[in-house]
């Protein structure tokens, strides 16, 4: 996933690559990767805007449902190729090229950038009801006849003093 910027002149130029996830160091649950960046170059600098699509194949948390969780992200990078003018961009948007680099090898921040998109809770839909603790019956599908746990007494001293002090400020 390389773009050879060894003689390009100033402008904006668009590329798009389809890339396996096995090629981008990505686990076996993740489909093809599809790109769409968008290179221009300014002088001794350029500014790529990307956008990354791709799909993960999960097990809810919730209800252990398998799923696809679709995954679209954008990133922007500024590659330059001197330090100095680094200073001027944020530090997680700017990579310095090495003296006379021909090439930009966006494989790494591509697959960074896939990894930071999957959700930190996996949900089949945000309404997700779970398993039943009781049974185990995944409560998407229906309800069970399980009666619920009649709550521990030893905490009804401190939900005695929550509802006496609900609605006072602390």
């Amino acid at each position: 996933m390389k773009i050879h910027v060894g003689g390009l002149s100033e402008g904006i130029y668009e590329y798009r690559f389809d890339e396996t996830a096995a090629a981008l160091g990505l686990a076996g649950e993740f489909s093809d990767v599809h790109v769409e960046a968008r290179l221009e170059k300014r002088g001794e600098e350029f500014l790529l805007e990307s956008g990354i699509r791709t799909a993960m194949q999960c097990t809810c948390d919730r209800c252990l449902a398998e799923y696809t969780e679709e995954l679209e992200h954008d990133y922007v990078m500024h590659y330059l190729y001197s330090e100095a003018d680094a200073g001027r961009f944020d530090p997680a948007e700017v990579l310095v090229l090495a003296p006379g680099a021909s090439s930009i090898d966006l494989a790494d921040d591509v697959r960074q950038t896939v990894l930071v998109a999957v959700p930190l809770k996996l949900l089949c839909k945000q309404t997700c009801k779970g398993l039943c603790p009781m049974c185990g019956i995944n409560l998407n599908e229906g309800s069970c006849g399980c009666r619920p746990e009649p709550p521990d007494s030893r905490w009804d001293a401190l939900r005695t003093f929550r509802d006496r002090s609900s609605g006072q400020e602390f």
